[in-house]
C-alpha cells in the first residue's frame, strides 16, 4: 500500500442499474461503495483517494432494441452524446457522496467490455486496490452471464477486494442489479 504520507489510492468500478438505469448506481457497486467507507476509509476521509471507473458497454448497432438501418449520422452522434450525459450523472452520485466526506477523488467513464477495460485502467492508473461489486450469481448463472468480478481478482494488477450485494437486498433474477 502507499507510504505513510500519500493517502491510498483506491480504484472503486461502478456501473448502472439494470433495474433503475441511470443515474442509478447498481445495488453491487453501491454496497462495496458503502462498504468500503465504513470498513476502510471510516473516520480517516484524509488517507484516502478514490478513483471511480465507469465502463460504459456500447450498444453493437447504436439502438437498444430497434434496428438501425434508418439511422442518419446525427442519431449516432445525439445517442453517444446521451451516453456519455447518463455516465456523468452515474459519476456524479459518487463524486457528491465524496465531497460531503472531504474524501479527494477523480471519476472517468471509458468504453467498452467491462472486465477488460478495468484491468487495463488499473494498469494504467496504478491503484494500491480495486474494489469491485458481485452480484453473487451461482454457478449455473455464471456460465452464461460470466462475472467482471472473477477477472479482476484473476487478472488485475493490484490487491482486488469484492463484495457482494446483501441478500436483502437482491432482486428476484439474480442477474439484475
Amino acid at each position: 500500500m502507499a507510504g505513510s504520507s500519500e493517502p491510498t489510492r483506491v480504484m472503486v468500478a461502478v456501473n448502472e442499474s439494470s433495474i433503475k438505469g441511470y443515474p442509478h448506481p447498481s445495488i453491487s457497486c453501491r454496497a462495496a461503495f458503502d462498504w468500503m467507507l465504513s470498513k476502510l476509509v471510516r473516520s480517516n476521509t484524509g488517507g484516502f483517494h478514490l478513483l471511480f471507473l465507469h465502463v460504459q458497454v456500447p450498444d453493437e448497432d447504436g439502438f437498444d432494441d430497434m434496428d438501425s438501418i434508418y439511422a442518419s449520422p446525427a442519431d449516432f452522434q445525439s445517442m453517444k452524446q446521451r451516453d456519455k450525459i447518463r455516465g456523468l450523472h452515474l459519476l456524479e452520485y459518487f463524486v457528491n457522496q465524496c465531497h460531503q466526506m472531504e474524501i479527494k477523488c477523480e471519476a472517468w467513464i471509458k468504453q467498452g467490455d467491462p472486465k477488460e477495460v478495468i484491468c487495463s485502467e488499473v494498469k494504467r492508473v496504478q491503484p494500491d486496490l480495486l474494489v469491485v461489486g458481485s452480484r453473487g450469481l451461482g454457478p449455473f448463472q455464471r456460465v452464461f452471464v460470466g462475472t467482471v468480478s472473477e477477472f479482476c481478482v484473476k487478472h488485475a494488477d493490484c490487491p482486488v477486494i469484492t463484495i457482494k450485494r446483501k441478500a436483502d437486498e437482491a432482486p428476484q433474477d439474480p442477474v439484475d442489479d
